[in-house]
């Protein structure tokens, strides 16, 4: 996804949450990874509302407001000793590092010194945590943004009565070299977190460059703006899918025989051990063979190198006479697999094609332990396989499956 962010005022970390929510951002995945972090005592709340005009979604941390002072190091501890995936934990990491460099600037210290104050508090964490996740969870791999408004005015925080923009605020902005436009509005319209959130993931700056709006989302500030919605704007490009998906390219070994005087009943013990003597694929073929005779084309796929011993079985355990056998190449869909928990049991999922695919055989055992049809039991499982592929948490570890 291309995203492209409309800074008519400001940003902060809880604007630019709400705008992702709105661009499909999974409420309930979000609470899933920011409750890995160790900190407590907080929730969050997202509501629906207006803001001068706009529908928009407002996100707003509670907690217990204890302002505890934290270093860098103990919050990149957090991040780190946390269960989110590593690419969120490198956001999260340099969103925070940005703005501890801009503090250290600012107040003349090493960056081991910065004492984070309202930074450190528990919203900033999860703000800014929650953006990281945010970008990883809608594969956001592009991010422009307009012109910067500054605002004007004053804002009180520990340090007493600061400029607007405040001056971790300005660092950032003169560090990165990032567009300002004058804004008279006597408001903070950029705060510290929303700043290190802009610098640290917006690459241009300007107008938009997108090739259409596929999706808009509208984050919503906390307070009232005197003439205007206090709105940051998401306009969001999705990516175009793919005409073919990725094929891997491999060799395998083909054996094919032809039999018309074999006892129908003996295919299905050959079958069997043909695919115990790991076959990959196994195929009876109906043919017409010499005097009229009907028959039958056994046909087995094996791995190179297995050919001779899945010939023997062919042998020993049909009519067969001969069998033929030739290497030839191949192209399959990648293939993953992972486990889902339900009710009634672990059940494994494949993937190829970008197609997610219940097991037909733990399907079927499902069906025959709770006396159901297999249309009902694919009707019953269906949730948790939604369930889990739209909040995109795996319930067990996802492996690659070897070509087939």
């Amino acid at each position: 996804m291309k995203v492209h962010l409309d800074l008519g005022s400001g940003i902060s970390g809880n604007m630019f949450l709400g705008a992702c929510i709105q661009i499909g951002l999974d409420i309930g995945a979000l609470n899933a990874a920011l409750a890995t972090l160790d900190i407590s005592g907080w929730s969050l709340e997202i509501t629906e509302r207006n803001n001068g005009g706009i529908r928009g979604t407002h996100v707003e941390v509670l907690n217990d407001y204890e302002h505890k002072h934290r270093h860098l190091h103990q919050i990149l501890t957090i991040i780190n000793s946390s269960g989110l995936n590593e690419a969120v934990k490198e956001i999260a990491a340099n969103i925070f590092i940005n703005l501890a460099e801009a503090e250290a600037k600012v107040h003349g210290i090493s960056v081991e010194e910065v004492h984070f104050h309202e930074v450190g508090a528990v919203d900033a964490i999860v703000d800014i945590c929650g953006a990281a996740f945010a970008v990883w969870y809608l594969e956001i791999d592009s991010i422009s943004s307009s012109h910067v408004p500054t605002g004007s005015g004053f804002v009180n925080c520990q340090h007493g009565r600061l400029p607007i923009p405040v001056p971790a605020v300005a660092e950032m902005l003169r560090k990165y070299s990032v567009p300002i436009r004058h804004d008279p509005i006597e408001s903070e319209l950029v705060t510290p977190t929303g700043a290190a959130i802009l610098v640290t993931l917006a690459k241009e700056f300007g107008v938009s460059d997108l090739k259409r709006i596929d999706r808009i989302g509208y984050g919503l500030g906390t307070r009232e703006i005197s003439g205007r919605p206090n709105v940051l704007r998401i306009f969001a490009q999705d990516k175009p899918p793919k005409n073919t998906p990725d094929l891997i390219q491999d060799y395998v070994a083909v054996l094919s025989s032809h039999i018309d005087d074999m006892n129908p009943e003996w295919y299905g013990p050959l079958w069997d051990r043909l695919f115990d003597a790991d076959a990959l694929d196994v195929a009876l073929i109906p043919m017409t063979m010499k005097k009229g005779r009907p028959g039958v084309r056994i046909e087995v796929v094996c791995k190179l190198g297995q050919e001779k011993s899945l010939a023997q079985i062919l042998l020993s355990h049909s009519t067969a006479l001969g069998v033929r056998f030739t290497a030839m190449e191949r192209f399959i869909l990648p293939r993953s697999e992972k486990k889902l928990l339900t009710p009634w049991g672990d059940i494994r999922v494949k993937k190829a094609g970008g197609i997610w695919r219940l097991e037909h055989d733990d399907l079927a055992k499902i069906s025959q332990e709770q006396a159901w049809s297999m249309p009902q039991t694919q009707q019953q499982l269906a949730p948790f396989l939604t369930d889990a592929l739209m909040r995109k948490t795996d319930v067990s570890r996802t492996t690659k499956i070897p070509p087939e």
